[in-house]
């Protein structure tokens, strides 16, 4: 029980920090699945990485790097640089060995496109080649406090998300006041 309560979000004075295994276990209650399996995250100030165990289009274990680009907050979307790895897995050593050099002839492609195949359910998560787009507005565990009425006007209108960053084990957001509109 201590050691959940010590996980939990950190409030700040501007923002809050996500403490990296109670961000896996949100990311594992809301993404597994059959074709899907996320298998670790390590939060770095550079280059963190997602895990995964990929189905589809082949058997595979990906790993995800990214790190945060600036926040679009006019357009509610976040956005990370990424690049994939992968390893074919199968339990037939003949499948293994063809899926590895699949995936070492098309290393780049094959993580792409199997990312994108993996995102296709997701319609808030758009995959371009070496940029991930999160739409804040199409994003339902979030879309409830955009909304929130504070003071006559959603809570977006009035709080930004001034950036994302990583540390070793913390994700940190930090928020402001949005700017008073010109009129």
């Amino acid at each position: 029980m201590i050691r959940s309560w010590q996980q939990r979000p950190t409030l700040h004075r501007d923002g809050v920090s996500l403490q990296e295994d109670w961000l896996l276990r949100k990311l594992q209650q809301a993404l597994n699945g059959d074709a899907l399996q996320i298998d670790g995250l390590s939060l770095l100030s550079r280059d963190s990485t997602l895990h995964l165990t990929s189905q589809q289009p082949l058997a595979a274990r990906l790993t995800l790097h990214f790190d945060f680009l600036p926040i679009d907050w006019d357009s509610r979307q976040i956005r990370l640089r990424y690049h994939v790895q992968g390893e074919a897995i199968s339990p037939s050593t003949t499948r293994r060995l063809l899926g590895g050099l699949l995936l070492g002839v098309m290393e780049g492609a094959f993580g792409h496109k199997a990312l994108q195949q993996l995102a296709k359910p997701l319609d808030w998560l758009n995959l371009e080649q070496d940029v991930a787009i999160i739409d804040l507005t199409r994003l339902p565990a979030l879309q409830q406090w955009l909304d929130y009425p504070l003071l006559g006007k959603p809570l977006a209108a009035r709080l930004t998300i001034k950036a994302i960053e990583t540390s070793p084990g913390l994700l940190r957001i930090r928020l402001g006041r949005s700017p008073a509109p010109a009129d």
